[in-house]
C-alpha cells in the first residue's frame, strides 16, 4: 500500500505541473534591460546640443538560494534551501550610444539568463554538488529555463514637454533585435533512488547538426520624467510592444527515465540519454516581455528621496533610496531592493557613472553583484 500511495503521490504532482507548463508555450522572451533603476531615477533632461559618445559595460548575477561564489564550486558543503521560488538569474549588456540634440543611435550586444523552479528542484542540485542525495527520499523538480544572446540596433527621440508648473521628457526607443542562439524549455519529474522519471520540451536554435536561422524581432520602448517643484516622477515600460520570429526552431518533447542525472556547473541537467518522444522543426513567433518602472522622488535641500517598483529580469523589486547632489553636477545614488535584500551605491558626474549593487557587506557571500560602469564624451 506504501508503494501504491508513492505512486499516486507522482502521479498527481506530475499531472499538476503539466497542466501548469502548458502556459509556457506562449510565454515572452526576455531581454537585458534597457535602462536600470538607477537610470530612470537618477535623469536629467536632455540640454546639449552638441555630439556626445557613451558607452556602458553592465553585469549582474543574482539567484535566492546560494551566495555566488560557493555556485562556482564543484562540491559543496550539504546546504538546505529555504526559498520557496528558487531562480537565478545572469546578464550581460555592452552598449554603445551617440546622441545628436534630441536623437540618439545606439548599438547593444548581451546576453540574458533566466532559471526557475521549485525548492526540490534546488534542493537536488545542491545535493548532487554535496553528494549528499537521499535515496529515500522523493523529490518533485520543476524547473524553467531560457537563454539568449541578442544585438540591437536602436534609435531613440527626446520629446521635452511643460504644462502649467510641470516639465518632462517623453523618451521613445525602437529597436531592431536580433537573436543569434536562443534555448528556452522546463523540466518536471520524480527523482528517487538515482532515478529520474518525468518529461521535458524545450526549443533550441542549435542541435546535432542543425543552427537555426537568427531570430529577428523589434521591440517598442517608452519612458515618461516630469517635474513639478520639489517632486518628480518616472513612468518607463520597456518592450512595451514588440516580438520576435524565427524561421526554423528546434523543439523537442520527451519523456525521461533515466540513473545518468549529473549536475551542470551553467544549468540544472547535463546528462539525459534515455529519452523517448518527438523533434519538430518549425517557425516560432514569441512576444517581448514587458519589464517596467513607476517611482517618485522628493527633493530636499541637496537630498532627494526615491521610492519606485519595478520588474527586470522576471523579478518585482520594491526601491527606498536617495539622491546626494554633489558639485559640478555630481552625485552620490543610494538604493535600498526589497524582498530580494540588495543595495546598490553609485557616483555619477559629467564624464562618468559607476554603480555597485551587492546583497551582503561581504562580496564572497553575496547572493547579488553588480556592476555598471559608464563613460561620457562630447
Amino acid at each position: 500500500m506504501e508503494r501504491v500511495a508513492k505512486c499516486v503521490q507522482i502521479w498527481v504532482s506530475l499531472s499538476l505541473v503539466a497542466g501548469f507548463v502548458q502556459s509556457l508555450t506562449a510565454q515572452s522572451v526576455s531581454l537585458p534591460s534597457l535602462r536600470l533603476a538607477s537610470d530612470y531615477l537618477n535623469w536629467q533632461p536632455v540640454t546639449s546640443s552638441s555630439t556626445q559618445i557613451f558607452y556602458e559595460q553592465r553585469y549582474l548575477g543574482a539567484n535566492n538560494v546560494i551566495a555566488l561564489k560557493e555556485g562556482t564550486r564543484k562540491t559543496l558543503s550539504p546546504y538546505q534551501v529555504t526559498a520557496s521560488n528558487p531562480f537565478a538569474v545572469s546578464e550581460k549588456l555592452s552598449r554603445w550610444r551617440v546622441r545628436y540634440r534630441r536623437w540618439e543611435i545606439e548599438f547593444a550586444e548581451g546576453s540574458l539568463s533566466l532559471l526557475r523552479g521549485n525548492s526540490d528542484a534546488a534542493q537536488l542540485w545542491l545535493d548532487t554538488k554535496a553528494k549528499v542525495v537521499n535515496p529515500q527520499r522523493f523529490y518533485f523538480p520543476f524547473a524553467t529555463e531560457q537563454k539568449g544572446r541578442w544585438r540591437w540596433l536602436g534609435l531613440s527621440h527626446f520629446v521635452p514637454f511643460r504644462s502649467h508648473q510641470v516639465k518632462g521628457e517623453l523618451t521613445l526607443t525602437l529597436r531592431y533585435l536580433v537573436c543569434h542562439r536562443f534555448r528556452d524549455g522546463w523540466l518536471s519529474g520524480t527523482y528517487n533512488n538515482d532515478r529520474l522519471m518525468g518529461e521535458l520540451e524545450f526549443v533550441s536554435s542549435q542541435g546535432i547538426g542543425f543552427r537555426a536561422p537568427e531570430g529577428k524581432g523589434f521591440a517598442l520602448d517608452l519612458a515618461v520624467n516630469a517635474r513639478k517643484g520639489k517632486w518628480s516622477a518616472s513612468f518607463a515600460v520597456e518592450g512595451i510592444w514588440g516580438q520576435v520570429r524565427w524561421k526554423r526552431l528546434r523543439k523537442v518533447s520527451a519523456l525521461v527515465d533515466t540513473n545518468a542525472l549529473a549536475q551542470d556547473p551553467e544549468g540544472f541537467i547535463r546528462s539525459l540519454p534515455f529519452l523517448v518522444g518527438r523533434e519538430e522543426f518549425s517557425s516560432f513567433t514569441r512576444p517581448v516581455g514587458k519589464q517596467w518602472l513607476i517611482g517618485f522622488g522628493y527633493k530636499q535641500s541637496r537630498w532627494q528621496w526615491n521610492l519606485a517598483l519595478s520588474e527586470q529580469a522576471g523579478r518585482h523589486s520594491l526601491h527606498l533610496g536617495a539622491i546626494w547632489s554633489l558639485a559640478s553636477r555630481s552625485g552620490i545614488f543610494v538604493d535600498f531592493q526589497t524582498p530580494f535584500r540588495s543595495v546598490s551605491l553609485g557616483y555619477s558626474s559629467p564624464n562618468l557613472n559607476l554603480l555597485l549593487t551587492l546583497s551582503h557587506p561581504d562580496p564572497s557571500k553575496a547572493m547579488a553583484l553588480g556592476i555598471q560602469v559608464q563613460f561620457f564624451a562630447r
